[in-house]
């Protein structure tokens, strides 16, 4: 076999085969007259681009092989004869995006063209096995899908006898519980009326009924409507199901958004999104309730020694240290008060000059009066509480890590007020400005990770928000906004 690959093979009255490596040109033209023709590409050098086979093929046969993965396309014209788009074509055709790409394009008259998918080293009787056993595989595997889901629709059918059985209301206790749906039960009460009066008038039209006819369109009836009604409630009672094992604590209740389509697939995406939250949420409370078990451990051991050491010497330091215990306490049973306030929504807002409240807080942190600055209206309806909860967050935090507060500003953006804190510290790396105002993160300082968290609540709270910047010369600022309403 030559090295040059033949860009034209023809047969007639005779075969040819092309197995093994072999080279394949860009272009191959196949004439096949009263013959055979096999080419076996699975070991063949094929061209970097897409290889053109084109076959002319007159009451004769035209065999294509080619390796699993491989992309072949098939645009055959047939005059009286057939091109097979068997299994194995369509297992080619969905080949992998890098793979070589094959076009078999031609006439067929009287003849057949086909493409097979084998494996290296395969025969065809081998590929034959293969394919009847991949067809067998899939064929149970589409039966216990199905046995999966008439098992769940049974489970589905149980659980709601049992939801109904639970909740039986004694005034419609003659009800059969697949009727105590109220929508149900009035779909199947309209659709009966609709379908029957159409009937009513079929029959009445009809002059050869039979009472039969009556009975069989009544039956025939009452199953068209009660089915109706059924595969119309059914998605939303197991919504109402769902809704109702999540509310007995069920957190890990799930609904298949891709089982049901329009609204019902909004409900359950919805509701799975609802419990999502909810598990989180459960997270932070007992992580909050483990951090503050921690958090109150070390100052209440601390004011243990401190009161005994103060009874035994009445040593005035020792009352010092106690006194700064309980300050420590009042602080962090003042941010879980303002955690729990934003829970539950509780604001008290009143119209106030953020510029005073904010000048208070930080002359109050020990902020020199000549660094805190007020520009324009800076009045917002605001609670008072919390806006200096955040206030002193903000000057805690640049206390503890930028080495005190050096500016304190209050300015009017637009209808926003901003508080800003600049300090002198070495600034946020900017991986960890992402996590710097979510609860529970542990900083380098140690605790509970809730100062920034709780300021970005209370803005967001107040129609605002948080933020953390570079500070110009060195430093961090960060600061947050709240509305000044209509």
């Amino acid at each position: 076999m030559s090295d040059e690959p033949a860009k034209e093979l023809r047969v007639t009255m005779g075969s040819i085969e092309r197995r093994g490596t072999w080279s394949v040109p860009e272009h191959l033209d196949v004439r096949v007259l009263w013959g055979n023709c096999e080419l076996d590409l699975r070991d063949a050098k094929l061209s970097p681009g897409a290889t053109t086979i084109d076959v002319q093929i007159t009451m004769g046969n035209f065999e294509l092989i080619v390796p699993p993965g491989m992309n072949v396309t098939l645009d055959v014209q047939t005059v009286g004869g057939n091109v097979a788009e068997s299994e194995h074509l369509k297992d080619s055709i969905a080949g992998e995006a890098d793979a070589p790409r094959i076009r078999v394009t031609g006439k067929v008259k009287l003849g057949n063209c086909e493409v097979i998918t084998l494996h290296r080293g395969e025969t065809r009787a081998d590929g034959a096995r293969r394919v009847r056993h991949e067809r067998h595989h899939r064929k149970h595997h589409h039966r216990h899908e199905r046995h999966a889901r008439r098992h769940q629709r049974w489970h589905e059918l149980h659980a709601e006898r049992e939801m109904w059985m639970r909740s039986r209301d004694p005034k419609h206790r003659w009800q059969p519980w697949w009727l105590m749906s109220r929508m149900r039960r009035r779909m199947f009460i309209w659709f009966t009326l609709a379908f029957g009066a159409g009937i009513a008038v079929g029959l009445h039209l009809w002059a050869d009924r039979k009472w039969w006819h009556i009975v069989l369109a009544l039956m025939l009836l009452l199953m068209i409507s009660g089915g109706i009604a059924w595969r119309l409630t059914r998605p939303l009672l197991i919504a109402i199901r769902a809704a109702q094992d999540i509310g007995d604590g069920k957190l890990d209740t799930r609904l298949d958004p891709d089982r049901y389509g329009g609204e019902v697939r909004l409900l359950a995406t919805a509701l799975n999104d609802m419990t999502t939250k909810i598990q989180q949420q459960l997270a932070d409370q007992r992580q909050l309730l483990a951090a503050v078990s921690h958090e109150l451990r070390t100052p209440l051991g601390h004011m243990r020694v401190l009161i005994e050491t103060a009874r035994d010497t009445n040593d005035p330091k020792a009352l010092g240290e106690l006194e700064k215990e309980v300050l420590m306490l009042d602080d962090l049973v003042g941010r879980l008060l303002a955690q729990s306030r934003l829970e539950f929504g509780n604001l008290d807002r009143r119209e106030l000059d953020l510029g005073e409240l904010v000048s208070d807080a930080a002359t109050s942190a020990g902020v020199a009066p000549e660094a805190i600055e007020a520009i324009g209206d800076v009045r917002a309806p605001i609670d008072p509480t919390l806006v200096r909860r955040a206030v002193a967050n903000l000057l805690d935090n640049a206390r503890v890590h930028g080495k005190g507060a050096v500016a304190v500003r209050i300015e009017r953006r637009a209808n926003q007020v901003a508080i800003e804190v600049d300090d002198a510290g070495p600034g946020v790396p900017p991986d960890r400005k992402a996590d710097a105002f979510r609860a529970f993160v542990p900083s380098s300082a140690g605790g509970l990770g809730l100062g920034l968290a709780l300021v970005s609540r209370i803005a967001v709270a107040h129609d605002g928000g948080a933020w953390i910047s570079e500070r110009p010369g060195g430093g961090a600022r960060v600061g947050f906004a709240v509305s000044v309403g209509a």
